[in-house]
C-alpha cells in the first residue's frame, strides 16, 4: 500500500527508495534513539570535560524527582514491604499513590521493569518505547495513505521528535508519555469504521493511557477523537463506521480503564481541582513555537515557561503543512473519481485548525479551551497549548500528504526513469535533513541535569517526618524511611496541621495521659499498633487522614481526619462547623475505650474491587469483539437492525 507511484512506462524504482522495504521501521526505532541519546549516553552541560554517563541517572528537574519518587515509592511498596502500592507516607505529610492520577502503577511497562532495573534506567526504558509507539503509529497512518518511505519517516520524524516531545520528556513529564499513544490510536480508529475489530486497538490503548497516568493525554486526545469523528459525519458509510465504532470504543475504554479510573475518580470527587483560565495565544506565536529553536525560559505576556510552549519542527515542515492545506483544500479529484484521498486530506485539516483552536486558551470570542472548561474533567486542565501535541498529529499528516501529492504529480507527468529516481531522491535527502534538524535540535533538552545514582538497598523498616532534609533529595526519602511535608503534586492537597518532624513513635495518644502506645510496627500502607488506654482517648498518626485508611482490631473503631482546634481534636467529618480552614485535611486518628487494643490501620483505594470486575468485563468484551467483529458479520448485524426498524 505504501510503495511509490510511478509511470506506467518507468520502471519501478530500486527498493531502497520503496515503501516495502523495512528499513523505515528501522528508522522509527533509529529516531527515539538519536533523541535521547543524552539520556542514554552521555550528557553535557556545555564543555567536553563536563560530560558525564546519564543512562543511571534521572534529571534535577521537579519533574523528573516527582515520577522518580512515584518510582521508587511504589517499588519499595511491593518489593520491600510486600504490599499493593496504596499509601505514599513519603510526601506531603502522607498521600495516596495509586490513586495519584500520574502515578505510573499499574502500567505494563513499570510491571516488566521495576523489580530489576534501576529506577532511572526503567524510566528511560518506558519513555523509549514510548517514543517507537509514536513513530511506528506515524509510519502506519502514511502508510495507510499510499505514503512512501521517506513520507513515512517524515511523519514519524514530526510526531516522535518535535519540541513538545523533547521538552515534556526532557523535562522528567512522564504522565505525558501516553500522548504518543495517538497515532495508533488514530490508525486503529480510522481502520475501526470499516472493520470493527481495529476498536479494540484504539480502547485498548486508549485505556492503557488512562491506567499509566495520562492525566492530561486522555482528555486531550479525546477531543481529537471527537474532532475527528464530526469530521467525517458528512459521509454516509462513515456515519454507519460511527454508528458502530463509537460506542464500542467508549464502552471498552471505559471498562478496561475501570480498574484504575474508578478510584481516581472517587478520590478526585473529594479532591477536586479547578484551575483558572489563565493563559491565551495567538495565531502568531502558535507558528513561533514550531519554529523557534532556542528560547529564553520565561514568555512575555505568559504565566507559564518556555518547556509549555516549546514545539520546534522547523520552517521546512511549517512549509510542507501549509502545502497540504492548499492541496486538501484547494485540489481537484483528478485520478480520485470518489474524492476519498481529498476528504482524507481535508479530514486532516479539520482535526489540525480543531486542536490548534484549542491550544489558543481563552482567546476573546469563541474559545474552544473555554466551553472544554466548563466539563467536569476538563476543569481540572491548564496550559491549554498543550494541545499542540495531538495537534502535531495532524500537522505530520498533512506534511507528509503535501510530499504525497506532488510526487503523484510528477509520477502523473510521465517523467524519464532518470528524472523520476532524481525526484525521489531529492525527496529522501529533503526528509532526511528535515530529520536531523528537529532530532539534533531537540535531543539537547532530553536529559535536563544530572541527580546522583537511586540506591537499590532495602527501604528502611522504620520512619518519620523530616521536612528540613533536602527536598532535592526526594526520590531518595522511601529507601531513607523519611516523609516531608513539603508538597510538589497535581492534586488539592495539603499536610494537616500538627504532623511533626522529627525521629520517635510516628502515633501517640491524646490527651498525653490517658494512655500510651506500648509497641507499633510501621508499613507505607498498614501500621500495627498496641495500645493501652487508661480513659477514652484519641490514637493520633503522625500523617494525614484519606478515605481509603481502614481500622480493624479487638474493638469497634472507625478512624477518621482530625483536626487541632485550641487545645482539643476536632473530627471533621462529625464536626464540619469547628473547622479552623474550609477544606482542612486533618490527622488519621482513631478514638478509642479504656483497655488494652490491639488495632491495625490499613490503607486501600475505596472503588478498586469495583474498578477490577469491571476491568476484568472489558477484557471480555474486548475478546469477543476481537473474534467475532468481522466485516461480514458487522454487516448481516446491521442488515437485521435494519429490517427489524423498517419492519416497526
Amino acid at each position: 500500500m505504501a510503495e511509490d507511484t510511478a509511470p506506467s512506462n518507468t520502471p519501478p524504482p530500486r527498493r531502497w527508495l520503496g515503501g516495502r522495504v523495512r528499513w523505515p521501521i528501522a528508522i522509527c526505532v533509529a529516531i527515539p534513539l538519536a533523541l535521547m541519546a543524552p539520556a542514554l549516553v552521555v550528557y553535557c552541560t556545555g564543555t567536553l570535560s563536563s560530560c558525564r554517563p546519564s543512562l543511571l541517572h534521572v534529571g534535577t528537574t521537579g519533574d523528573w524527582r516527582y515520577f522518580a519518587a512515584l518510582w521508587e515509592a511504589t517499588r519499595v511498596s511491593i518489593t520491600d514491604f510486600h504490599q499493593f502500592p496504596s499509601w505514599n507516607p513519603y510526601h506531603c505529610g502522607g498521600i495516596v499513590l495509586y490513586q495519584d492520577p500520574q502515578a505510573p502503577f499499574p502500567g505494563p511497562l513499570f510491571l516488566l521493569t521495576f523489580f530489576w532495573l534501576p529506577t532511572a534506567v526503567g524510566i528511560k526504558v518506558w519513555v523509549f518505547a514510548h517514543l517507537v509507539c509514536a513513530t511506528l503509529g506515524a509510519r502506519a497512518l502514511v502508510a495507510d495513505r499510499g505514503g512512501n518511505a521517506a513520507e513515512q519517516v517524515l511523519a514519524a520524524v514530526l510526531i516522535g521528535a518535535c519540541g513538545f516531545v523533547a521538552e515534556h520528556t526532557g523535562g522528567g513529564h512522564l504522565a505525558f508519555t501516553p500522548f504518543y499513544f495517538l497515532p495508533l490510536i488514530l490508525w486503529s480508529f480510522r481502520r475501526a469504521l470499516r472493520d470493527l475489530r481495529y476498536v479494540v486497538i484504539a480502547g485498548g490503548l486508549f485505556a492503557l493511557a488512562a491506567i499509566e497516568g495520562g492525566t492530561y493525554p486522555v482528555p486531550l486526545m479525546a477531543v481529537a477523537i471527537a474532532i475527528e469523528s464530526l469530521a467525517r459525519l458528512g459521509s454516509p458509510d462513515d456515519r454507519r463506521g460511527l454508528a458502530w465504532a463509537l460506542p464500542a470504543f467508549g464502552v471498552l475504554f471505559a471498562l478496561l480503564a475501570s480498574v484504575r479510573m474508578v478510584p481516581v475518580l472517587r478520590y478526585l470527587a473529594e479532591h477536586p481541582r479547578l484551575m483558572p483560565l489563565d493563559d491565551q495565544v495567538t495565531l502568531a506565536e502558535i507558528f513561533s513555537f514550531w519554529t523557534t529553536r532556542t528560547h529564553a525560559r520565561q514568555v512575555t505576556g505568559h504565566p507559564y515557561v518556555w518547556p509549555e510552549y516549546d514545539d520546534y519542527v522547523g520552517i521546512v515542515p511549517v512549509v510542507l503543512m501549509l502545502a497540504g492545506v492548499a492541496v486538501a483544500m484547494f485540489s481537484r479529484a483528478d485520478g480520485d473519481p470518489a474524492g476519498g484521498a481529498r476528504r482524507a486530506r481535508r479530514i486532516d485539516v479539520v482535526l489540525l485548525a480543531g486542536l490548534v483552536w484549542c491550544a489558543l486558551g481563552n482567546i476573546p470570542g469563541v474559545s474552544l479551551f473555554g466551553l472544554l472548561h466548563e466539563l467536569p474533567i476538563y476543569a481540572s486542565l491548564r496550559v491549554p497549548t498543550r494541545f499542540l501535541m495531538p495537534a502535531t498529529v495532524a500537522f505530520a499528516l498533512l506534511a507528509a500528504g503535501a510530499l504525497l501529492a506532488a510526487r503523484e504529480r510528477l509520477a502523473a507527468a510521465g517523467l524519464r526513469p532518470r528524472v523520476w529516481r532524481a525526484v525521489l531522491v531529492a525527496e529522501a535527502l529533503l526528509v532526511a535533513g528535515i530529520a536531523f534538524d528537529v532530532t539534533i535540535s531537540n535531543a539537547r533538552v532530553m536529559q535536563q541535569g544530572i541527580d546522583p545514582v537511586l540506591s537499590r538497598a532495602r527501604a528502611s523498616d522504620g520512619f518519620f517526618q523530616n521536612t528540613s532534609t533536602d527536598y532535592g533529595q526526594f526520590p531518595t526519602f522511601p529507601v531513607r524511611g523519611v516523609g516531608t511535608r513539603a508538597c510538589y503534586v497535581p492534586l488539592e492537597w495539603k499536610p494537616a496541621d500538627g504532623i511533626t518532624d522529627g525521629p520517635g513513635p510516628q502515633a501517640r495518644v491524646q490527651p498525653e495521659g490517658a494512655g500510651r502506645v506500648t509497641s507499633a510496627r510501621w508499613t507505607p500502607n498498614r501500621l500495627d499498633l498496641a495500645v493501652h488506654l487508661d480513659a477514652p482517648a484519641l490514637l493520633v498518626v503522625n500523617q494525614n487522614y484519606e478515605s481509603g485508611w481502614r481500622a480493624q482490631g479487638d474493638v469497634a473503631a472507625t478512624v477518621g481526619a482530625y483536626v487541632a482546634h485550641g487545645d482539643r481534636f476536632w473530627d471533621i467529618r462529625a464536626n464540619p462547623s469547628e473547622l479552623p480552614a474550609k477544606g482542612a485535611i486533618g490527622l488519621l486518628a482513631v478514638r478509642l475505650p479504656p483497655g488494652d487494643h490491639q488495632l491495625s490501620l490499613r490503607h486501600r483505594p475505596p472503588g478498586l474491587l469495583l474498578g477490577a470486575l469491571l476491568s476484568l468485563l472489558g477484557v471480555g468484551l474486548a475478546i469477543l469483539v476481537a473474534r467475532r467483529a468481522t466485516p461480514e458479520r458487522m454487516r448481516a448485524l446491521r442488515q437485521r437492525v435494519s429490517d427489524a426498524l423498517r419492519g416497526g
